[in-house]
């Protein structure tokens, strides 16, 4: 992959089979089973009778468990390592799907998210992150965003396989499917990755903060929340675009096209994101990803349902969705290193599972008191807009010294 910076011959030898397992990682264990979940969504509300909230509510769980699990995914990368982490959480999810196959009540399906939440968690970006990021010194942004691509390459391929196995087939043989393809990344992981993805660095050691020290500084709950509340914006969209299309007309097979263009543009977003992380910033880069939101909304709020136009702003409401998608692994490796930072990436992660998992599931709350989406997609537009805010007063924060845990990383 051209661009990114030389690195010690030591390496050389394994930097891009780490790049090439944590891709395909998210590309398919990832995201095969948390975006092909919304593509079920009209089909079990049809057959069982839940409502849009109690469908969506599968996907928060997911999404919910992917935040809350993050500290505990980060511990463990930092005592067992990435390859033990990915390949447990990958045989977890593998199970669920399977077991969601099986789906006759809502509490079943709850129970089975419960369980995708659990091994989606193990294969996030956490320990995807972790195995690459030693290994590229500089223009670390732009490999987090390559890896972070196969997020949105997944997100594309996923609701349109997942339309296409339901027509060709069954709901449950859907599930079935799904799970199989898990296989791919697994026997990757084990062939390909190693146990230690850690080459030793040069010079002094550097002392690693805590994640109690780094909890003690205005800078880490400033980023925290605006992850929250850009990530809340995220799936209070992505989770219900597919609901919002049927529901006015437009066929299953072109809303769910919808959300491939929105998934899929989130790779590009992933990539440029990262690009904009290493020549400005984490802050800067996060920035540019709302704006991108915002007008990915504005496009929605204003266009038909079965205009080209939505199908455009989709795309840059993707763009924005792959630049946040990047944040919690920029942000931690921009301002406290890579050195056993699973922790802190995990708190990172922590906020930005909370903002995911909540915003489909207020979105579908919304939905079912007004019965407009109209409603919940201007909510997710004015979180947004409150992320924006709290990242221009970070600026103001230049005075607040952070060199003693980031090692004299800038606030830019």
């Amino acid at each position: 992959m051209p661009g990114f910076a030389e690195q010690p011959p030591a390496s050389k030898a394994s930097r891009w089979p780490m790049l090439l397992v944590s891709f395909s990682v998210l590309t398919v264990a990832f995201s095969f089973g948390l975006f092909s979940l919304p593509v079920f969504y009209p089909v079990l509300t049809k057959k069982f009778g839940w409502t849009h909230a109690q469908a969506a509510g599968g996907g928060s769980i997911v999404l919910l468990l992917i935040g809350i699990l993050g500290p505990l995914v980060g511990w463990l990368v930092d005592k067992y390592g990435p390859k033990a982490v990915l390949l447990a959480g990958m045989c977890i999810g593998a199970l669920s799907l399977s077991l969601l196959s099986l789906t006759e009540s809502l509490t079943q399906f709850y129970v089975f998210c419960i369980l995708l939440g659990v091994g989606t968690a193990a294969v996030s970006l956490v320990p995807t992150s972790m195995l690459i990021a030693p290994w590229f010194s500089k223009q670390r942004g732009l490999a987090v965003g390559v890896i972070n691509a196969g997020v949105g390459v997944g997100g594309f391929i996923a609701p349109m396989l997942t339309s296409s196995l339901i027509r060709r087939s069954s709901v449950s043989q859907a599930f079935w499917s799904l799970a199989l393809f898990v296989a791919i990344p697994f026997l990757l992981t084990l062939v390909v990755a190693k146990r230690s993805a850690t080459p030793r660095a040069s010079g002094p050691p550097r002392i690693v903060p805590t994640a109690g020290q780094v909890t003690k500084t205005p800078i880490f709950w400033i980023l925290g929340i605006s992850l929250f509340f850009s990530a809340h914006t995220l799936t209070g969209i992505q989770q219900h675009l597919v609901l919002y299309l049927t529901g006015q007309g437009v066929t299953g097979a072109k809303a769910a096209l919808a959300l491939s263009v929105l998934l899929g543009a989130s790779a590009f977003g992933k990539i440029i994101g990262g690009a904009v992380a290493d020549k400005f910033s984490a802050r800067v880069s996060l920035l540019a990803s709302i704006v991108c939101l915002v007008i990915g909304i504005g496009g929605l709020l204003a266009a038909e349902p079965g205009a080209v136009v939505v199908y455009w702003s989709a795309a840059a409401f993707g763009l924005g969705y792959g630049g946040v998608f990047n944040a919690p692994s920029i942000i931690s490796f921009e301002y406290f290193g890579t050195e056993r930072v699973g922790a802190i990436l995990g708190l990172y992660m922590m906020f930005f599972g909370l903002g995911t998992s909540s915003g489909g599931l207020l979105s579908g709350f919304i939905y079912d008191q007004t019965h407009r989406y109209a409603t919940s997609f201007t909510v997710d537009l004015a979180s947004c807009s409150v992320a924006f805010i709290l990242l221009f007063t970070l600026a103001r924060t230049r005075a607040v010294s952070t060199t003693p845990l980031a090692a004299g990383a800038p606030v830019r």
